[in-house]
């Protein structure tokens, strides 16, 4: 055989061009990028915020917790991250951030990572309950979607990864406000997809699994365990896991996605979790 001895590999030319593939595996995707991540001193946030400034990153990091923010700073490479402690409740803190953003030019990446969930029994969220939990998880990332995605619009390219969940299709008793938040957050991951992408610019959600931690809040009794039986794969994700799959829609080996739904979660969303807890409120 001709290729006798040689290895094979899964890179592929479209006409002409070298795609990321073909570059060799110490390539960095992302050399010199501007990437925002929001709720980066969390689980997942923290998992993103390491796995770009492998790949070469300019980060701005932005989190409700500024002594973590500074905490993983010291963890990453100096030279390129930038902190920008914010509380996304307040519209005064997302103007703050779009203009920390775009001051030097839109960032290439924008990351919505940010999001809260408490274990409420659904006929006991209060209306200021359910005001935080959609105006961290889905006003914010409007918001943040139209003044950066302005930015990136106008420079003529830019990939924005909204973080969602399962739970957009899942119901659970004790996560209703959640699972709203984020189906509401992928419908407008669709409607800034038609608005955007005209202009160069993609915007897709990613779903992740459920990690150790990732909650923020103490979980019901038995929580984890049902969710880990019920994982098609056999085990709980990793923050590792999640950004590998953000990582690639952010890519050019993406770039003929948007508007799109990436799961994951391990096959959580086929595998209905029903039988995790929910009557618990923590």
């Amino acid at each position: 055989m001709a290729n006798a001895g040689k290895p094979i590999g899964l890179a592929i030319r479209l006409q002409g061009r070298i795609l990321p593939s073909e570059k060799g595996a110490g390539a960095m995707r992302f050399a010199g990028q501007q990437v925002v991540i929001t709720g980066a001193a969390g689980v997942y946030g923290r998992g993103l915020a390491e796995a770009f400034a492998r790949e070469g990153a300019q980060l701005l990091l932005t989190d409700g917790d500024a002594g973590a923010l500074a905490a993983l700073a010291n963890a990453l490479p100096p030279g390129r991250v930038a902190l920008h402690p914010a509380d996304l409740s307040d519209d005064g803190a997302i103007d703050g951030l779009i203009a920390a953003a775009t001051g030097k030019g839109a960032p290439q990446v924008l990351i919505n990572n940010a999001g809260i969930y408490p274990f409420i029994p659904l006929m006991d969220v209060t209306g200021a309950e359910w005001d935080k939990i959609l105006g961290v998880n889905t006003r914010a990332p409007f918001r943040l979607m139209q003044g950066i995605g302005r930015a990136m619009a106008a420079a003529g390219r830019g990939s924005i990864v909204n973080v969602t969940s399962a739970a957009a299709e899942v119901h659970r008793g004790n996560g209703v406000p959640y699972g709203a938040s984020k189906c509401a957050l992928e419908y407008l991951t669709r409607a800034f997809a038609l608005e955007l992408g005209p202009s160069g610019v993609r915007v897709n959600s990613a779903r992740p699994g459920f990690a150790e931690g990732s909650a923020g809040n103490p979980m019901p009794g038995g929580y984890a365990e049902a969710i880990r039986a019920r994982s098609l794969m056999g085990a709980l994700g990793t923050p590792a896991d999640f950004a590998a799959g953000v990582m690639f829609l952010c890519s050019d080996d993406a770039r003929f996605m948007t508007g799109s739904v990436l799961d994951c979660g391990g096959g959580g969303h086929i595998n209905r979790r029903a039988g995790a807890a929910t009557a618990a409120r923590g």
